[in-house]
This record gives structure tokens, C-alpha cells and sequence, in this order.
């Protein structure tokens, strides 16, 4: 099979602890009813799995029904590769916006996504594991070889009070004196980072205080026009990705 044939295949994200060559994997019920009635796959087909951290695999089908599905892996494709080591600190906004945020921060290599609470919040409430099913869908279509983590929602001083200090924090603000994204991400290129991102209606002037004082934190600016909150992020993260290489 020639690479280009590997990359057709259907790739299913497969939390097993280790991957073995002749090994054989159990699909979740949705996975099989995937492979089964959508993907129209049977017994011999090929497909590719990955664990997040034992690379990519081709796999075949060894069984298949309507409610059980297992694979045989039969050799590693890829060797395991972690993605840049950013996070993202983002408010909940409605749910078709947050989930465009999921989805664009896992393709765009973040590690892990803490969802935030800010005094011009609206949205209170987030289903942690529907938005962690986005981001493994996501990593299955863009071939990335480990998962985002989507964490609990918290209240931003909360969790910046237990941040980690060794991690730079790019904060995205708006109608502010601040460098560039381009200038910050290239003089934080290769440290640790997260870019934090407020909600609509932005921070409040009591949070642009309260986050400035933090260690670490660099205020950037993402242009001259206003963005709405996901734009914001994807604009964040791409930057950050182009120019931190």
C-alpha cells in the first residue's frame, strides 16, 4: 500500500495503555456503528488507530457487528510526535462558536483547553465531555498523533492563582497599548505557553488589572479591528503556531 493509500484510510482515535503489533483492540459501540453503517467497513478492511502515544497504526478489522467491533494492529505508520505544548484559556461563548473553538484549537496543535469564567461571561455551563468528543474528532481528521485535553470549566482568578509560573501567558486584549502577536511569539518561541482569550463582551478593567499583575503574562494585540471571540483564538493560535517555528 502506498502512503498516499494509508492517508484514505478511516483513522479512530483507540485509548488503549500500549499499542503491540498482532494485538487486537475493542471499538467503542460508537466506533463500531461508525466503521459498520456509516463507513460501510467489514471484516478484512484496513483503517489506521492511534493512542496518543504510541504513534499511528495500520489496523484490520477482525470483527464486526452491530454492537462490537475489534481491530488487529498490524504495524506502526508513524512514530510518536507531541504537539507544541500550548494552552488555551478561553471564555465559554454560545454553543455552535465554543464548539468551532474546540474543534480549530485541537487542529491547530494546543495541548490542552481550560474553558474560563470572566465577569462578562454569559455562557455558565459546558458539557466537558461532548466538547472532549470534538477535540478527539478533530485530532482523527487532522492526523494528529495525541488529543487535546479539554478540562472542567473554572473561574479564571481561580485558575490563575494555581497557574503554572513557568508557562508564559500571551493575553489577548483588545482597545489596549500592547505588543504584537508577532513580536510576542517570536521572543516567547520554544517556552511553554497558553494564550488567553475573554469573552463578547471582553475583560473587565478590574481583570485586565488583576491578570497584567501576573508573572509571565504578556499583553499582545491581534490588530486594529474588534474580533469576535473564535476568531480571536484561531488567529491567536495560527500566529502563535506560524511564528513560534
Amino acid at each position: 500500500m502506498k502512503a498516499e493509500d494509508y492517508k484514505r484510510l478511516v483513522r479512530l482515535y483507540v485509548p488503549e495503555a500500549a499499542f503491540i503489533q498482532g494485538k487486537n483492540l475493542s471499538l467503542s459501540e460508537g466506533q463500531a456503528h461508525y466503521l459498520r453503517n456509516v463507513m460501510r467497513k467489514s471484516a478484512g478492511d484496513a483503517l489506521r488507530v492511534f493512542n496518543g502515544q504510541d504513534g499511528d497504526w495500520l489496523a484490520t478489522v477482525a470483527e464486526i457487528n452491530k454492537k462490537k467491533a475489534l481491530v488487529k494492529l498490524d504495524h506502526q505508520l508513524l512514530e510518536q510526535k507531541q504537539s507544541p505544548y500550548v494552552w488555551v484559556l478561553a471564555s465559554p461563548v454560545k454553543k455552535e462558536a465554543f464548539d468551532l473553538m474546540i474543534e480549530k484549537s485541537c487542529e491547530l496543535g494546543a495541548a490542552k483547553f481550560i474553558p474560563v469564567t470572566c465577569e462578562h461571561t454569559v455562557v455558565h455551563k459546558i458539557n466537558q465531555e461532548r466538547l472532549q468528543a470534538i477535540a478527539i474528532e478533530a485530532a482523527e481528521q487532522s492526523e494528529r498523533l495525541d488529543v487535546m485535553t479539554v478540562e472542567p470549566l473554572s473561574d479564571l482568578k481561580k485558575c490563575l492563582n494555581s497557574f503554572d509560573y513557568k508557562r508564559n501567558i500571551i493575553f489577548c486584549i483588545e482597545r489596549a497599548a500592547a505588543v504584537s502577536l508577532a513580536g510576542a511569539a517570536k521572543k516567547l518561541a520554544q517556552k511553554p505557553l497558553a494564550i488567553l482569550i475573554g469573552p463578547e463582551g471582553g475583560f473587565s478593567s478590574q481583570e485586565v488589572d488583576f491578570i497584567s499583575n501576573f508573572k509571565n503574562v504578556t499583553p499582545v494585540s491581534l490588530g486594529p479591528r474588534i474580533l469576535k471571540t473564535e476568531t480571536a483564538l484561531i488567529a491567536a493560535l495560527a500566529g502563535v503556531q506560524l511564528l513560534g517555528e
